[in-house]
This record gives structure tokens, sequence and C-alpha cells, in this order.
């Protein structure tokens, strides 16, 4: 689930970056630049989802429906972990930019 899932989409995919460093050296900070703008995207449509669903968990604990209530918590916590997950991706890109333009550059 890990390798297939959470890092082929939710996190930085450095083996990718690598493979463009050695195959196409002069592409390699536009590899960086789209793994790093596929993740905003992610995360920006990550919490937007989590916004909306919070909004519905307030709204299931304002009426009482404890089944709803749940599932409407589940929902909004998954939400917010893809955006927080994406957003330690964009970091972990902007650190592995340096090296990429390191290694291209030297």
């Amino acid at each position: 689930m890990r390798e297939h899932f959470i890092d082929k989409y939710l996190r930085y995919r450095r083996r990718y970056v690598d493979y463009v460093v050695r195959e196409a050296p002069h592409r390699a900070v536009l590899a960086v630049d789209a793994e790093i703008a596929r993740l905003t995207a992610l995360a920006c449509f990550a919490a937007l989802c989590a916004l909306l669903m919070w909004i519905l968990t307030a709204a299931t604990f304002a009426r009482p429906a404890p089944g709803w209530s749940a599932f409407a918590v589940l929902l909004a916590v998954g939400a917010t972990t893809v955006a927080i997950a994406a957003v330690a991706g964009i970091v972990d890109g902007l650190r592995d930019l340096r090296r990429v333009r390191s290694l291209v550059d030297g």
C-alpha cells in the first residue's frame, strides 16, 4: 500500500527526479518543479475537501446523528491527513531542489 499509493501520490518522488537527473540532467530542475506543482495542487484540493468535511462534521454534531458524526469525522481526518502529507512532500521537494541544482550545475 505504501509503495503503490502513498509514495506514488502523496510524497515527493525522489526516484523519479533521480532518474531525470541521470537521463536528462538539463530537465532535472524542471522535474523537481513539476513535483512541487503536483503536490501543491494536491495540497490545495485536499485542504478544500478538509474544510468542507470539517464544516459537515460541525453540522452533524449540531443535529444528533451519531453514526453520521463518526463518518464525517473520519472523512475530515482523512482529508486533513492527505493535505498534511502533500505539504510534507512539498517541503521535501524544496529541500531537494538545492541538491538537484548542485548536481546539474556542478
